[in-house]
């Protein structure tokens, strides 16, 4: 695991990241995911996550975001979205 290696950031990265979990069954949430990474995984410190797009941006991954202080405070939205 990237964390007991010493790796105290991590960017999770997708074309649509925020539609992780659409296609799973039972379907997954984003937002459920980038909370489970901040509590199970406290030795990262910081973690990002690239490419936002609008039609999937849930309020929900706000929130999460708010509540985790690991989840870095920022949102890359593509210009062309």
């Amino acid at each position: 695991m990237l964390a007991s290696q010493g790796y105290k950031e991590v960017t999770l990265l997708g074309q649509n990241i925020d539609a992780w979990g659409r296609d799973m069954e039972p379907k997954g949430r984003f937002s459920e995911l980038l909370r489970q990474v901040s509590e199970q995984v406290p030795e990262i410190l910081r973690i990002r996550f690239v490419t936002s797009h609008p039609r999937y941006m849930s309020l929900s991954v706000v929130e999460s975001v708010a509540a985790c202080g690991s989840l870095m405070e920022s949102f890359h939205v593509p210009f062309q979205s």
